[in-house]
């Protein structure tokens, strides 16, 4: 089954209604319209793991088609149609049926009317759409900060944007507890556990053992919960993996003979542009607070062969701090087995004893977040 990550983007709710229409075999159809569109191939399909399995098809007459199919529970199924990009995620529920009002330029933005789980799919889908809208117009007034505006600007705007993904993240919680007994929460649950946004995996390690044992047992569940224990391990409020790698001078350094009063490991490449330009920062946060107790250890993950580049970085950026790095790009055993980094920059904040305290926290948050540990 995909993962349902893909799903999350685009999904509009508005009412559609067309004339009933009905196959005997089926208990559960899909009926569609399209303007513009007069005949066009149809199908609903799940998947088996990553293969496609048609449930039905058929040819568009006139802009008007139905499919459906016989199920015994409710699943998860896709449609497509030919000529249109991607395809449209549907809950097929006994006894429930469906109208969809195709939109031909964007499949995602279908108009769907349904009742039962697919209604309550696409209310969730909906709602983090609005999130994400929020975001996005945030993210074009930071943009337009870091062309005329003050750090201070750009940082409130930050800080606002991180907030909004919290509210999402605590609505997508609160929804998986509400549907611990059936195949939405599932889905969500599916979707938040490869969020690359960091939820709190020890929290949905928490909601999957509330699950029903039938929700426990689908396979896009349990492969999710897989990735999920995996991730916990490095999550707020775990003991920090320690490693040892070598620094730029060739010598071994450990996280634990690294460690200060609070401690940041700093994911980082100087191939990367959004790292470099948080450099700067960090360093003046690093200036302030490391006579207090703060060390960083910086962990890059510049490509093999180029060890002139990671230490050219960490000149040119005033990085006085710890360093190591294995260069090896994406495959660092650090990045990859202990701390499970999908992309950088990636900062985990540790308190004095080791214990992962806060996650990719950036500028006016990131120090605010040390100022309060070191005063403990």
């Amino acid at each position: 089954m995909k993962k349902i990550l893909l799903l999350l983007l685009g999904v509009v709710l508005i009412a559609s209604c067309s004339e009933k229409s009905e196959k005997k075999d089926y208990n559960v159809t899909v009926e569609g319209t399209i303007v513009g569109m007069d005949e066009a191939g149809v199908k609903l399909v799940t998947y088996e793991g990553q293969k496609p399995k048609t449930i039905d098809s058929v040819t568009m007459k006139e802009g008007h088609f139905v499919v459906g199919a016989k199920v015994d529970k409710p699943q998860l199924a896709f449609l497509q149609v030919s000529g249109i990009p991607s395809d449209l995620p549907l809950i097929l529920e006994p006894g429930s049926d469906i109208k969809v009002d195709l939109n031909r330029e964007h499949i995602r933005k279908s108009a769907v009317l349904s009742k039962g789980l697919n209604k309550k799919f696409f209310d969730y889908l909906d709602e983090v759409r609005e999130f994400r809208k929020k975001q996005e117009r945030l993210a074009k007034l930071y943009q337009a900060a870091q062309q005329k505006g003050t750090a201070e600007e750009q940082t409130n705007i930050l800080n606002r944007y991180y907030g909004i993904e919290d509210e999402k993240h605590d609505f997508e919680y609160k929804f998986i507890e509400e549907n611990k007994d059936n195949l939405v929460g599932g889905l969500v649950f599916e979707a938040v556990a490869y969020d690359r946004s960091e939820p709190n995996y020890n929290k949905l390690a928490q909601l999957y053992d509330s699950f029903t044992d039938e929700v426990k047992q689908l396979p896009n569940v349990k492969n999710a919960y897989k990735n999920v224990k995996a991730k916990a391990a490095t999550s707020v409020g775990s003991k920090a993996p320690d490693f040892s790698a070598p620094t730029p001078d060739g010598k071994t350094l450990s996280l634990k003979d690294a460690m200060g009063k609070v401690t940041v490991i700093d994911f980082w490449a100087s191939w990367c542009r959004p790292c470099r330009a948080e450099n700067p920062y960090v360093v003046e946060i690093y200036k302030k607070y490391h006579d207090k107790g703060l060390n960083i250890i910086g962990v890059s993950l510049d490509k093999p062969g180029d060890k002139d580049k990671w230490v050219k970085a960490i000149k040119d950026d005033g990085l006085d701090w710890y360093h190591v790095s294995n260069l090896k790009y994406w495959q660092d055993p650090i990045a990859r087995e202990l701390y499970h980094v999908e992309s950088i920059p990636q900062t985990f904040i540790l308190d004095k004893n080791g214990v992962i305290r806060a996650k990719n926290l950036r500028r006016d948050r990131l120090e605010a977040k040390i100022k309060e540990l070191l005063e403990e």
